[in-house]
């Protein structure tokens, strides 16, 4: 298991289209995907569940990885909530 504290940076809003191209990604990893904040932990492998969180940026959260890709999968994810880009859409 890894765990990895993440402040949500960037310019760009955390949108619907953000948080379902993070669900996006984390479904490529076979690891268990799970993003805390004070309030509980959330399925980083679920709209509504990363939806949940609410207003991101700027949010300090805990990303949580368990499998045999774990630490692919919070190097991959880790660089996606921290980017300052709008995802592209290809």
């Amino acid at each position: 298991m890894i765990k990895r504290k993440v402040t949500l940076g960037g310019t760009v809003p955390f949108t619907a289209q953000r948080a379902q191209q993070l669900v996006a990604l984390a479904n490529t990893f076979s690891a268990n995907i799970l993003l805390q904040d004070r309030r509980g932990s959330f399925n980083g492998k679920s709209l509504l569940g990363v939806l949940s969180l609410g207003k991101l940026t700027g949010l300090e959260v805990t990303l949580i990885a368990e499998g045999m890709d774990e630490e692919a999968a919070v190097d991959a994810l880790t660089a996606s909530l921290e980017s300052e880009n709008e995802p592209s859409l290809t």
